[in-house]
């Protein structure tokens, strides 16, 4: 009985089970990569004494610093015992690209809109798989999670192809999209964070509704049951013999017998 009630007791929240596999790491990336966007790109286009060169030096080791708390989180929280955490693995490769930039902090200067699309990109990636988990969950805002995931895609693709060179006639124009990126990202979060509460809301009242009608089915067949035996009970008494159906006895039968 125990076992079972686990067994139930574990599927009532399938969307904590989306959460903590395909969402959790997701809302880290998109947490973090939504402040430093945001970060990065209002230093830069409102504060003009800070050098680019010196920016990538602190976001690099912001990086390597993020990685680091990553691979400790995995091993405190013994992350290690579930085979659907890479924990360990994101925060090396975070580490490897923040070591990177500082070992490259000129050449990734020379090159910021290429790498700044790259960014953009996975973050639109990560937007497209929370719109398609949504609408996997038949909720209505996963469309604006993609009309935004689209366009941060767009953001990303001129910056990586610099289609019509439109990056040479705005002035900080990458900075500008990773602005606008880091902006549309925390929207994108409080649409998926909205879709999700009401899923869970969803599936908490259909789980609900299901137990109630076991509850109900199971107390029926109880009922049925006591029903049968009280049936038999009572048709088993109908058919004993009792004391005045037993045949009468003859006085000559009793007078033979002294």
């Amino acid at each position: 009985m125990g076992n079972r009630q686990k067994k139930q007791e574990g599927y009532v929240y399938p969307q904590d089970q989306v959460t903590r596999s395909s969402g959790y790491l997701g809302t880290i990336f998109l947490t973090a990569a939504a402040v430093l966007f945001i970060a990065v790109s209002v230093v830069v286009l409102f504060v003009k004494s800070v050098s680019e060169l010196y920016l990538t030096y602190m976001v690099s080791a912001i990086l390597i610093a993020f990685g680091i708390g990553l691979i400790v989180k995995y091993f405190v929280t013994e992350a290690y015992r579930s085979m659907h955490d890479y924990g360990f693995s994101g925060g090396a490769l975070v580490v490897v690209l923040g070591a990177c930039g500082l070992a490259r902090a000129e050449q990734v200067c020379a090159q910021m809109a290429f790498f700044v699309g790259l960014l953009v990109m996975a973050v639109a990636m990560v937007m497209l798989q929370q719109a398609l988990q949504l609408h996997i969950m038949r909720q209505r805002t996963w469309a604006g999670v993609l009309v935004i995931s689209l366009l941060t895609l767009f953001a990303a693709v001129l910056l990586l192809f610099d289609i019509g060179s439109v990056t040479e006639r705005v002035t900080h124009f990458a900075y500008w999209v990773l602005l606008a990126a880091g902006v549309l990202t925390l929207i994108c979060m409080v649409i998926s964070g909205i879709g999700v509460k009401l899923f869970a809301h969803t599936e908490k009242k259909e789980l609900g509704r299901m137990r109630q009608e076991q509850e109900r089915a199971f107390t029926r067949e109880q009922e049925k049951k006591r029903l049968e035996g009280a049936m038999k009970k009572i048709e088993a008494g109908a058919h004993r013999p009792s004391s005045s159906d037993a045949p009468p006895v003859e006085e000559n039968d009793v007078h033979a017998g002294e």
